[in-house]
Parts: C-alpha cells; sequence; structure tokens
C-alpha cells in the first residue's frame, strides 16, 4: 500500500502537471494573438486555473518523488482547500441549476440574515452591464446565427439552440415577415402597435445586431449557461471524488515519508 500511494500521486499529478502546462500554452497562445471578445470569457479563468493545477500537481510531485514530508504536508493542506472550494462550488452549482432546490434555499438564513433568490442573482448578474455587453459582442463575433446562411428557416420546427431561437429572430408577436433566416420585414399596418414594444423595437437587420439586445435572448442565453453549468455539475462531482481519492493516498504517501528511506520498498 506504501509503495502503490507513492505511485499514484507521482503519476496522477504527472498528468496533471502536463495537463496544467498545456492549458497555460494554449492561455499564451491566445493572449499573444489577440483574442476576441469570446476568447475574453475564458482566457483569464484559463490561465489562473492551468497556473493552480500546474503549481499544485508540481507540488505533489515533488513531496512523492523526493520523500519531504514538509512539502507533502503542504501539497495537502492545499488538497484539502481545494475539497472545501469544489464542496461549496458544487453546491452552488446545483442551487442555481434545480429551481426548486433553488427556491428551497432560497430566503433561508440565520437571524436576520438571508440569503437571496440564487437563480435571480446569477439572472442579474450576467445579463446586466458589463457582462452583457461582452456577451452581446461575443455573439456578434460568432456564427451563431450566421450558420443559417442566407436560406429561409423554420424557428419552429428546426432544432435550434434556445440562443438561436432567442437571438437570431424577432419575437413571434411583433408579427415580422421573413424574407430569410436573418432577414425580416416591418410588419404589416395592423400589427404595427405590436411592433413599437420591447423586443419589437430592439430587433434590427443589421447582421452584427439582430436580436442580441432582446430579452428574448438574455432568457436564450441564461437557458443556454444553466443548461452547461448541469454538465458543470456533473464534471465538478467526478472532480470532486478524484480530489478526495488523491488526498486519501496523499495521506498514505506521507505517512510513508515518516518511514526510514530503506524500510519504504520491503
Amino acid at each position: 500500500m506504501l509503495r502503490l500511494s507513492n505511485a499514484v500521486v507521482i503519476t496522477v499529478n504527472a498528468l496533471l502537471a502536463v495537463a496544467g502546462l498545456t492549458a497555460v500554452g494554449f492561455s499564451v497562445y491566445v493572449f499573444i494573438h489577440g483574442p476576441s471578445q469570446c476568447q475574453r470569457f475564458i482566457q483569464n479563468p484559463l490561465i489562473v486555473t492551468a497556473t493552480l493545477i500546474f503549481f499544485v500537481s508540481s507540488l505533489g510531485l515533488i513531496a512523492a518523488l523526493y520523500g519531504s514530508h514538509v512539502i507533502m504536508t503542504l501539497y495537502l493542506i492545499v488538497l484539502f482547500l481545494a475539497i472545501l472550494f469544489l464542496i461549496v462550488f458544487t453546491v452552488f452549482v446545483f442551487l442555481v441549476t434545480n429551481h426548486s432546490a433553488g427556491e428551497a434555499f432560497s430566503g433561508k438564513g440565520v437571524g436576520r440574515v438571508k440569503t437571496a433568490n440564487l437563480e435571480n442573482w446569477v439572472r442579474d448578474h450576467l445579463l446586466r452591464g458589463k457582462n452583457w455587453d461582452g456577451i452581446r459582442r461575443c455573439l456578434s463575433e460568432s456564427r451563431v446565427c450566421k450558420s443559417f446562411g442566407g436560406h429561409r428557416v423554420d424557428f419552429y420546427s428546426n432544432h435550434l439552440s434556445s440562443v438561436q431561437f432567442g437571438c437570431c429572430r424577432p419575437p413571434a408577436e411583433c408579427g415580422f415577415q421573413s424574407v430569410n433566416a436573418t432577414w425580416w420585414t416591418p410588419a404589416p399596418p395592423p400589427r404595427m402597435a405590436d411592433a413599437e414594444n420591447g423586443d419589437c423595437k430592439a430587433w434590427s437587420n443589421v447582421q452584427n445586431q439582430l436580436c442580441f439586445g432582446c430579452e428574448s435572448c438574455k432568457i436564450g442565453v441564461l437557458s443556454e449557461f444553466q443548461r452547461d453549468w448541469k454538465s458543470l455539475l456533473v464534471f465538478n462531482s467526478c472532480l470532486l471524488l478524484l480530489v478526495v481519492l488523491l488526498y486519501s493516498f496523499g495521506c498514505c504517501a506521507r505517512r510513508n515519508n515518516k518511514v526510514p528511506w530503506k524500510r519504504r520498498f520491503v
């Protein structure tokens, strides 16, 4: 078990170090080549995450290879903090993506300290101010609507993402008439009154604007965000299990470091 624990710590941390170094290299490449608005959303978090992974995995490698009791202790402290962070973040993602759980948690607290509605907090944080301005620029730079080409599209029969459905067409109640997938003519006179309100005025045939300023687009982005975070919840749970197992093997390796070198592999 002693040899196995060291082998597991070395192998896993070597793989993590390579992955972290690769991610750092990719981040530097993106930064040098002038990132687009979409790339800016992942650039800073990727650099920070990749650097932390490389640092922690290098710490584990050094501790396991050189049998340093002090470095292994420091490595386990960092892993323990990572476990706590992952637990908190996983619970947060679960509450945000699970409507009933989020509602049950909202308004709870101790004494006068109450938690807000997490779903509303995420919506307000994501879809307001500079965050939404960045998302709009990202949508205009991407091919989220250009993938339709110049052909007519039946938005109700085609399998579209929530972002495409909310951002690439004016709302149905506006009564606009489709020329092709991204060009719509104003509603006929009987419907013009409806077209004066809300998203109807926000729609533009300019290809880098479309309905990117519409509330329906914000709803579509939020829906896509929640769907992606459900996948993140699964990934986070698996990552938490991996870190807990690595922490357990690290504890065994730490005990191994207390044993005199000649007795470790007997």
